[in-house]
């Protein structure tokens, strides 16, 4: 999950676990036939309160919100996970935004038998809270956490759409993990540039710019997963020394192409195109 400030999703880590609990329980309770308890959350985070919907409220603020559509989920069988991506849409203002999640299949020592199902529903909470105005959340907030209706300054309403930041947010969402990453990751001998490098083989891409909204999305899952679990964090640096492994491979010199490397292209400098090729991490 993400604190919202001036319209831009910062990741907060204790945030991001609180969250993550609750939804756990709200899944198990969905599945066995139990009623949902928790709409909100609230806790002390740095002489702070910091409050937010559950994947319950979450879904609450869409039927009152109306109008949002989840239109494809897709998800991929890992070793130690299941990744799933989700698309959502706002039927009212076409808008639409992605949401992935990577769960883990264990839960410490013992297998999860819903972490398909966790997967599929976190995906779907993270790409629908996209679309939800800031007064329907507020308006959910203080039913549920407040116990009263309209307290939230409605014009403050920020409707899906406005900015046309969707590429911007999700690619600062993955900056920002694989920069909490960078440690993890040196210890076992893997750099930003091998990161970048099995970033641009695993999505067809030479530069940032071009990768699309769902690619970076899908990203940040993969790399919050790591994170926060070491058998996932393992499997990324496997994959990541196995492409390094490959590029290696398909990138022996050959006689021709000293020749090719003299210049950049003409109209742009051999600094833009030293530095596109850089790790943007």
């Amino acid at each position: 999950m993400a604190e919202e400030k001036n319209n831009e999703m910062v990741p907060v880590t204790a945030e991001y676990e609180v969250v993550d609990q609750v939804d756990d329980q709200a899944i198990i309770e969905l599945m066995t036939g139990q009623t949902i308890q928790d709409y909100v959350y609230s806790f002390k985070q740095g002489g702070r309160t910091v409050e937010g919907l559950t994947l319950a409220g979450i879904n609450e603020a869409a039927n009152r919100r109306g109008g949002i559509q989840v239109e494809d989920i897709r998800y991929e069988e890992r070793e130690h996970s299941w990744l799933a991506i989700a698309k959502a849409t706002d039927t009212i203002t076409g808008s639409s935004r992605y949401g992935a999640y990577e769960q883990a299949k264990m839960m410490g020592s013992r297998s999860d038998p819903f972490a398909f199902t966790k997967a599929i529903h976190k995906a779907q909470r993270n790409a629908v809270k996209q679309l939800l105005p800031v007064a329907v959340i507020r308006e959910v907030l203080n039913f549920y956490l407040h116990r009263k209706v309209g307290s939230g300054n409605n014009t403050q309403q920020s409707l899906p759409g406005q900015g046309g930041g969707n590429i911007a947010t999700a690619q600062k969402a993955a900056f920002a993990i694989a920069s909490q990453l960078a440690d993890p990751l040196e210890k076992k001998g893997i750099t930003k540039a091998d990161l970048w490098n099995y970033i641009k083989r695993r999505y067809s891409v030479e530069s940032r710019n071009d990768m699309s909204e769902m690619q970076w999305t899908e990203l940040a899952a993969e790399l919050k997963a790591a994170e926060t679990a070491p058998k996932l964090l393992e499997e990324l640096c496997a994959r990541i020394k196995q492409s390094t492994a490959a590029t290696k491979v398909s990138e022996v010199p050959t006689a021709e192409e000293p020749a090719q490397e003299e210049a950049a292209p003409s109209g742009e400098p051999q600094a833009e195109t030293a530095q596109a090729q850089k790790a943007p991490f």
